[in-house]
């Protein structure tokens, strides 16, 4: 004996509760036990009825079954094993004619026929002889023939159901779940009008819906379970990329009506139908792109205005599991549509530059920050680039990006951290040609110089811009000389080794505001933290970057008569700073918690709280206020973000 059952998808997240799901599979249950539970004879008609029928029919060779019961009443095989019977019939020795047994027979027929027609499952069922206007059409989806008929439909509805209505929408994937039950009965009926055989069940529906997933979800894993018996019993499970699982149950649904045609007693044309309409759907959305322009931004529209592609969320997803694989053809397939999606590129470049791809990985990098650098701010230009300064390298740039680069960076409000990134950017931009080469070399010049340090590099600079003061470039080259004299005199004054070996006096300095980069959560495991900024960059990072964690309650303006609300505030420390650079925080609002996504079904309080509690075990990051204060619920409150910067980082928080 061998048995295999789909258990559910690994590494479900949903960004909201499955109410449209939840309701289906309620009204299944509630259905069920109305109209299969609760009544003695679910179809009006019992085994002991029909046995007895059947018996009186075969009290003599010229009685026949009624007709009418056998093609209302029994199944293909039950109508075989009367024909089979009825060969075998003895001649009785009842007096009472022929005609009158069989005048009786048809009689009871037509009373078991009248008592199975006033069953509530018959009346709500699918019967293809009763044309188009019966109500069976919406309602057979919904009613089951048995506990095993029941939970297996639930089951592969639980499998598919949850991710299409999170990445749908629940009035759309509503729809979707009742015109794909239609479709299914249509094509049912198709193949034979005229049949009075009751169809019920939500298997035509829940294929659709296999359909869809196994093209929307395609590289999702399946967790398949088994149970082997053979001379031992194994047992266990493994997991399979949806479109194989798909693929493979509609397989052996096409194999079975090859071999066995739709008379098994079970719909399998309503299974097929079904399927090829939900892959078809499926089909339309991607090709159309409906999901991405239409479907996501209405979704994001009722949870704050954030907008994600959904393919980069999946392919996403594949990566914080892992799955490296999955994830870079998801990033793959969104880049064939747009090929400027800069968070694809930066991920999918980042993944390239890791597996020692360095060619292709900087190319998909160079091309995602010239596309940053265009259009972001330079904080944000920062957060995108920071974490690919370690793998990324900057000397194989083209010199006309890293001109550009360098000078999105080079503002006032540039993130200290930046400002050597930024002078490397500057050295590679002077080894093209012209003007442009010269302005490069003389700014990375100005920066080394503002360090008074290792100004043997910016001699070097300068050296390299000489050769260039040609044609245009000429006109710089009265700055080239002045630098060139200053770093001549600095170096033969030896200038910075007497400050460096002279005592100074102690002087209070205040301390660097904080960079503080508003944000929202956008996937969470135990091992990592994804986060977006407002401009939609997204970083993922180890929990264990996270230093401290700091919460704060602020006033927000309610209704007009009406006094304040409080809103809750949580800062992710990234770094405390240096002397000339502030602590590094991500601050995240209630809305870019996600707790309805992280924590389903769960009271805010309480999701915030479970929230607190798994970040303080996950990265072991320091409380602030404190670790008992956080724990009781107990936050302190202020009245600006910039009490609250002051108050946990001794500064204000700069603009970010």
């Amino acid at each position: 004996m061998m048995l295999f059952l789909p258990l559910g998808v690994d590494n479900t997240e949903l960004e909201r509760l499955p109410r449209v799901s939840i309701t289906i599979a309620a009204i299944c249950i509630v259905a069920f036990f109305i109209s299969w539970v609760i009544p003695s004879n679910p179809l009006g008609v019992g085994e002991i009825e029909l046995r007895s029928l059947l018996e009186q029919s075969l009290e003599h060779p010229d009685l026949e079954f009624p007709p009418a019961c056998a093609e209302r009443l029994l199944s293909d095989s039950g109508r075989r094993l009367v024909r089979n019977m009825h060969q075998q019939a003895a001649e009785s020795d009842g007096a009472e004619s022929v005609t009158n047994r069989q005048q009786g027979l048809n009689e009871r027929c037509e009373e078991l026929i009248a008592q199975h027609d006033s069953s509530l499952l018959s009346r709500f069922s699918l019967v293809p002889a009763r044309g188009l206007a019966q109500p069976g059409w919406l309602t057979y989806m919904f009613l089951h023939l048995g506990w095993m008929h029941l939970l297996g439909n639930l089951l592969f509805f639980y499998v598919t159901s949850l991710l299409l209505e999170d990445a749908w929408g629940r009035p759309l994937f509503a729809g979707f779940y009742v015109v794909g039950g239609l479709v299914a009965g249509v094509a049912h009926y198709a193949i034979d009008p005229s049949s009075e055989s009751v169809m019920v069940g939500a298997s035509g529906a829940v294929a659709a819906c296999m359909g869809a997933f196994c093209l929307r979800f395609a590289q999702r894993r399946v967790r398949i379970g088994y149970f082997v018996w053979l001379l031992k019993i194994f047992r266990g499970t493994f997991p399979v990329p949806g479109w194989v699982w798909g693929g493979l149950w509609f397989g052996n649904e096409v194999l079975n009506y090859y071999l066995l045609g739709n008379n098994t007693g079970v719909a399998v044309m309503a299974h097929i139908g079904g399927f090829v309409f939900g892959f078809a759907g499926a089909s339309l959305l991607r090709v159309t792109q409906l999901e991405e322009r239409v479907v996501a931004p209405a979704l994001a529209a009722k949870q704050g205005g954030w907008v994600a592609d959904p393919r980069l969320a999946e392919a996403q997803s594949a990566l914080d599991q892992g799955d490296r694989t999955a994830a870079r053809a998801g990033f793959q397939r969104l880049l064939k549509t747009q090929p400027d999606h800069t968070d694809a590129l930066l991920s999918l470049g980042r993944m390239d530059l890791e597996d020692g791809k360095t060619q292709a990985g900087t190319a998909r990098v160079e091309r995602a920050l010239h596309t940053l650098a265009g259009r972001a701010s330079t904080d944000a230009l920062w957060f995108a680039m920071e974490p690919l300064v370690s793998l990324l390298p900057i000397n194989a740039l083209r010199p006309a990006s890293a001109w550009k680069l360098a000078q999105a960076l080079d503002t006032e409000d540039a993130p200290p951290a930046s400002l050597e990134t930024t002078e490397a950017l500057y050295s590679v931009a002077g080894g093209g040609a012209g003007i442009i080469a010269v302005r490069a070399l003389i700014r990375a010049t100005e920066l080394r110089m503002a360090h008074y340090k290792d100004l043997e590099r910016a001699a070097g600079y300068l050296a390299r811009a000489k050769p260039l003061l040609t044609g245009d470039a000429a006109s710089a080259g009265d700055r080239v000389r002045e630098l060139d004299a200053e770093i001549t005199r600095v170096l033969e004054e030896n200038a910075w080794k007497k400050r460096d070996a002279a005592p100074t006096p102690a002087v209070d300095t205040p301390p660097a505001p904080p960079r503080v980069f508003p944000c929202r959560i956008v996937g969470m495991t135990d091992m990592a933290l994804t986060v977006e900024s407002a401009n939609g960059q997204r970083r993922t990072m180890a929990m264990t970057e996270v230093l401290a964690i700091a919460v704060g309650m602020l006033p927000v303006a309610g209704p007009p008569g009406t006094p304040p609300r409080q809103t809750v505030l949580t800062d992710l420390v990234l770094s405390w700073g240096s002397a000339n650079e502030g602590p590094r925080v991500l601050r995240v609002n209630v809305a870019g918690l996600a707790l309805n996504h992280f924590y389903p079904g769960v009271a805010p309080r309480e999701a915030y709280a479970r929230f607190l509690a798994d970040m303080l075990e996950r990265t072991n990051a320091n409380a602030l206020p404190d670790a008992s204060s956080l724990k009781q619920g107990q936050y302190p409150r202020f009245n600006s973000e910039a009490e609250l910067s002051l108050h946990y980082y001794g500064g204000s928080a700069a603009a970010a």
